[in-house]
């Protein structure tokens, strides 16, 4: 018996829905909001040498932005997918657009650290509400067999922020100064979030099926109970523990940790760390259409891809690490890392097929949570281990990554306890 094929799932959503202009009209508006969001996330990195100046602190008080960022991205993800389940993600994703923006204008009028912490919190909070909230319309517009690839387009499509932030943006940085390019940000969120209002819509009916469903139940169920019934389900861990593991191996090289290994541990140029980016940002393209397709062909066997695809990451990893060359340890974790990253993704179907779709905002929020607590958890480990060494030559990178085998063994072993207890709930015909 699968644990992944949602047996028992109550759906009011029509299954052969054809897309039609409206439908792309939502899901390209929702991309949109998700692309200006991911800009912000990705412009105070480009900004690092203009920060180091204006704000003071050294490497570490610079780091703190990230593992802050994260830190708030995760620890909003459940509150937010309770909004979603309430509000709708249009509502929420404006909302959301505007609190970004308000933290770019922080961060423009900021002239000392806390003012500039207090900004980045902001921009964390409103970036959380982007991607569940566009990955959260995508079941009501489109075919349900057509939701993983959406899910991992809307990822993919996510990704041209990163484009906005290197390239316009920090033009504009290095033309007009810091002041006027964070403010330009923070004008583009104000008009997405205007835009987000005029064209998102929660439903292809106005919200009609919504406003029945609630009128035949009574009143909303309270937070507690939502909370407790999608963290009851295992099929929600195994999409937490699937989010896990798919994560955080590529994400410590990609936000952290990977260019300095490479220019400062491996020696290697500053250009050829670029392309190791790169490559594994195209990897992920190609990662995120194959996790796609694979979770919708094969949905009786999502767990199994997602553990093939982390003991694949995995040995890439130890490869790379045990490599003399320092060229094919940088490539084999960019590619291949980059290609097992979106199979994440398939954490969001796992725990889509086990929670009622009143619930789908908040499991999803609540699996998000996973992948970016390993991160934070394996981030911190490496610097830790790095201090610990009192270095960084190639070999103390080496040991401090292969300290992120403890982060490993929580993952994989989240996913083969919660599969087993989802298969035993489903033997004994209580999926809810």
């Amino acid at each position: 018996m699968s644990e992944d094929a949602g047996a028992g799932q109550t759906l009011t959503l029509d299954p052969d829905r054809r897309p039609g202009a409206r439908a792309w009209t939502v899901f390209a508006t929702s991309v949109l909001v998700y692309v200006i969001a991911v800009a912000g996330r990705t412009s105070f990195s480009v900004a690092v040498p203009l920060a180091g100046n204006r704000f003071g602190g050294g490497s570490a008080v610079l780091a703190l932005f990230v593992v802050l960022q994260l830190g708030v991205y995760a620890l909003a993800q459940v509150p937010v997918g309770l909004l979603l389940d309430r509000f709708g993600s249009r509502r929420v994703l404006a909302s959301g657009a505007l609190v970004v923006a308000a933290g770019q204008v922080g961060l423009a009028l900021a002239h000392s650290l806390p003012a500039a912490i207090v900004a980045r919190v902001l921009v964390g909070a409103g970036d959380a509400t982007s991607f569940i909230g566009a990955i959260r319309l995508i079941p009501a517009w489109f075919a349900l067999g057509r939701v993983p690839v959406m899910t991992q387009l809307v990822s993919i499509l996510g990704q041209v922020g990163q484009i906005v932030s290197a390239f316009p943006f920090l033009a504009l940085l290095h033309r007009a100064g810091w002041a006027q390019a964070f403010t330009a940000m923070g004008g583009v969120g104000v008009g997405v979030s205007v835009l987000g209002l005029a064209l998102i819509r929660d439903s292809a009916d106005g919200g009609a099926e919504a406003a029945r469903r609630r009128a035949e139940t009574g009143d909303r169920e309270s937070v507690w109970t939502t909370m407790g019934a999608v963290a009851h389900q295992p099929g929600t861990w195994l999409g937490f523990f699937t989010h896990w593991i798919g994560m955080f191996p590529m994400a410590v090289f990609t936000l952290m940790w990977g260019m300095s290994w490479m220019t400062e541990g491996m020696g290697l140029s500053a250009s050829t760390a670029s392309w190791a980016i790169t490559v594994s940002t195209v990897a992920g393209i190609v990662g995120g259409l194959l996790a796609g397709s694979l979770s919708v062909r094969l949905p009786a066997h999502r767990s199994t891809i997602v553990l093939s695809a982390g003991l694949v990451s995995l040995v890439a990893w130890a490869a790379a690490l045990l490599s003399p060359s320092h060229l094919v340890s940088a490539m084999v974790v960019a590619s291949v890392c980059g290609v097992t990253g979106p199979f994440s993704g398939i954490g969001f179907d796992s725990a889509r097929s086990f929670n009622e779709p009143s619930r789908w905002g908040t499991c999803t929020g609540m699996v998000n949570v996973g992948g970016f607590t390993a991160t934070i958890l394996a981030v911190e480990l490496v610097g830790v281990v790095l201090d610990a060494t009192g270095g960084r030559t190639d070999a103390d990178f080496r040991v401090a990554f292969a300290a992120t085998a403890v982060v490993w063994a929580m993952g994989i072993t989240g996913v083969a306890v919660s599969r087993s207890l989802t298969r035993h709930r489903m033997r004994d015909g209580a999926v809810r």
